[in-house]
């Protein structure tokens, strides 16, 4: 028996979004039928399109064992077309780790897989190694393919790298497959899925996260922490006040850095369900989380460490200092 059909629309594009790749307003697409978490019967076309795509993913994997690693300059190497990750994860802890690791290894043991273009290199798979050994100023170990590849060929590897991952980010894929529906590489979402091999549901939802406005993206520490539940509810607060949605963002991104709220928080900040009095700030010694501090019904400040950093001397120094900040203390 069909599991019952999927009647949800393709999300409309929540107020100020404007992908960065599209340069402006972006084409109206109609949503294809979706089938739960299954694939549509096949169609003729698209079933001739996945024979076709299940050909380049076998003479890619084919082709990362066969060649040789060379040592590359990675200024000579650029970054894919369709690379989609934020800033943030080059200055994330889980990069800092990889970074340790390349130093302490002289380079990456694992090569990069690059293509031919112009008088240099584009990076089919391996963004991260190729970044952090530019950073360290190592040279990058790299698998160079000599057959041209098609745009369709750097997609299908781009995208099967990213799901590889052991946490793969909702926020990226969704950047990714929109970037695909808008350079009309894939012409809709259900030629998406054939491509992918993922249901349309899932693209719906992980779309949905990449169409959220630049400034509610930028409010999180970290975009990669979005779910799709997350931006159900963002997207509803848009339609319902986009104006008030904005400011709470900008808010939020103004501040992030010390703030360092979970997603969670920024959600429901976002969406006006936590007020700025209620919101919890986490307290950090090093890597560690200390504590936090909030502000109670009546604004007043209220700090909470944790049992291992509170013990009494501790507290004379938290004491002391607190009342070098209020500037030698508060008269009573």
């Amino acid at each position: 028996m069909k599991p019952p059909r999927d009647k949800r629309p393709v999300p409309a594009r929540p107020p100020g979004f404007s992908p960065e790749w599209a340069g402006g307003p972006t084409r109206t697409r109609r949503a294809a039928p979706a089938w739960g978490s299954s694939l549509p019967a096949p169609h003729p076309v698209a079933s001739t399109e996945g024979q076709e795509l299940d050909t380049l993913r076998e003479r890619l994997t084919a082709f990362e064992g066969a060649k040789p690693a060379v040592q590359l300059d990675p200024a000579q190497v650029r970054p894919s077309g369709w690379s989609n990750r934020h800033d943030s994860a080059y200055t994330s802890p889980a990069f800092q780790r990889l970074k340790d690791n390349l130093d302490l290894a002289g380079g990456n043991e694992q090569p990069i897989v690059v293509h031919r273009v112009d008088a240099g290199y584009e990076i089919v798979s391996g963004h991260r190694r190729h970044r952090a050994c530019s950073e360290l100023g190592l040279p990058v170990f790299a698998v160079v393919c000599d057959e041209p590849l098609s745009g369709l060929d750097l997609f299908l590897a781009m995208e099967r790298e990213n799901r590889e991952r052991e946490d793969p980010s909702p926020y990226y894929q969704g950047r990714m497959y929109l970037q695909a529906l808008d350079s009309g590489l894939l012409r809709s979402q259900r030629r998406l899925t054939v491509a992918i091999g993922v249901s349309h549901t899932w693209v719906r939802k992980v779309v949905q996260i990449a169409m959220l406005p630049a400034a509610v993206i930028d409010a999180f520490l970290d975009p990669a922490a979005i779910q799709p539940a997350h931006a159900e509810n963002i997207v509803a607060a848009l339609a319902a006040d986009t104006a008030t949605v904005i400011s709470r963002a900008t808010e939020l991104a103004a501040t992030k850095r010390t703030a360092k709220r979970s997603a969670t928080e920024v959600v429901r900040r976002l969406v006006g369900l936590e007020t700025p009095h209620e919101a919890t700030i986490l307290i950090r010694c090093g890597s560690m989380t200390a504590g936090h501090w909030r502000r109670d019904g009546k604004g007043r400040a209220v700090v909470t460490l944790d049992i291992g950093v509170s013990d009494d001397g501790a507290m004379v120094r938290v004491v002391a200092a607190i009342e070098d900040a209020l500037g030698g203390g508060v008269e009573t």
